[in-house]
C-alpha cells in the first residue's frame, strides 16, 4: 500500500536555496527529492537518538538493579 504524497510550501533563507540548487545539480536530482531525503535522514537521526536514550535509561536502571518490569 502506498503513501499518498502531500505538498509543502517552503520559506528558506537564499543561501539555502543556492546550495539546494547547486547540490541537486552535482547529485542529479529534483531539489524535491533532495529535500524528501534530507528529511528522512533527519528523522532516522531523530528516531537513533530517542532510541539511545532510552537505552542508556534502561542500563542506569539494570545497574541500580532496578529494571522496569
Amino acid at each position: 500500500m502506498g503513501s499518498k504524497l502531500i505538498s509543502k510550501h517552503v520559506r528558506m533563507s537564499q543561501e539555502v536555496a543556492e546550495w539546494y540548487e547547486n547540490r541537486s545539480k552535482e547529485i542529479g536530482i529534483t531539489q524535491t527529492n533532495l529535500m524528501v531525503m534530507a528529511l528522512s535522514e533527519y528523522i532516522k537521526q531523530e528516531k537513533t537518538i530517542d532510541a539511545m536514550t532510552n537505552i542508556k535509561e534502561l542500563m542506569a536502571q539494570l545497574e541500580k538493579g532496578n529494571p522496569e518490569e
